[in-house]
């Protein structure tokens, strides 16, 4: 997305079909240009979440703006969608707003540690995560989370009857993209106490959300690897390739290729 006038295109691209869209993130909306007259003005009411570039972390806990939507307490809506700055949601596509999405889901996640467990946004900050949820401390304040954590992983069979939510957090390996995922209403309460956990912390978004996935039914996009995001290398020059109306999202461009800048990669 261009910073400087992507908001008036997206607002109308998404307006019509969504009871609100919110745009999150470290960038002042009235310090843009909107007055460029071969560009739609801005749409009123406008809606947008500020954070913090450190509470963004250069896009590495892009969670926080789910967290901060689901406090805006909206009422009348069925769930949110999280569509990230270099993805354009196709939202004719028939998904079920009752369920999680998410583009690719438990089965198609990246295996093993990847670039990301081996950071210190993977293991040594989920190794800060195990020591804050062991702490006695924390007992009290954790232990309705640690308690449905449990629940959870145990129906969805990802753990053992003699094992626990720490035997969980100890599988350090795969993750997950997250340009475009969606939660219903009543699974944004559970979502976001996990969440805030591993932001807490510090964990990429991609092994956090990829552990809570581990916990929900959810329903993933038709033929992932070819209708997901375009293939490596391909971002910017394969959309005509690639495209077509099946796809769930477009991920055409990665703004880190394209943009030098640090402090301006990152909506």
């Amino acid at each position: 997305m261009n910073l400087t006038y992507g908001y008036s295109i997206l607002q109308r691209l998404y307006t019509p079909y969504f009871g609100a869209v919110v745009f999150c993130g470290s960038w002042y909306p009235q310090k843009q240009n909107f007055n460029n007259t071969a560009i739609p003005p801005l749409q009123y009411p406008f809606n947008y979440i500020h954070i913090t570039p450190k509470e963004m972390h250069k896009g590495y806990n892009g969670e926080i703006c789910m967290i901060k939507a689901y406090e805006l307490r909206l009422r009348n809506i069925k769930g949110h969608f999280a569509v990230a700055d270099d993805a354009i949601l196709n939202f004719w596509q028939p998904i079920k707003l009752d369920m999680v999405f998410h583009q690719r889901g438990t089965k198609l996640a990246n295996i093993g540690k990847g670039p990301w467990w081996n950071s210190a946004l993977g293991e040594e900050a989920m190794k800060n995560t195990i020591s804050m949820l062991k702490d006695k401390d924390n007992g009290k304040t954790y232990q309705k989370l640690i308690e449905e954590y449990q629940r959870r992983l145990l129906q969805r069979k990802m753990i053992s009857e003699s094992e626990t939510v720490f035997t969980e957090l100890q599988r350090m390996k795969n993750w997950t993209i997250s340009d475009v995922y969606y939660i219903p209403k009543r699974e944004m309460p559970f979502y976001v106490d996990l969440m805030k956990i591993f932001y807490k912390n510090e964990i990429f978004i991609e092994i956090s959300l990829q552990k809570y996935l581990r916990t929900v039914k959810h329903q993933i996009a038709i033929n992932a690897y070819k209708l997901g995001p375009i293939p490596e290398n391909t971002r910017r020059i394969g959309l005509n390739k690639y495209y077509n109306e099946s796809m769930v999202f477009m991920h055409a461009i990665k703004l880190s290729g394209v943009i030098e800048k640090m402090d301006q990669r990152y909506m």
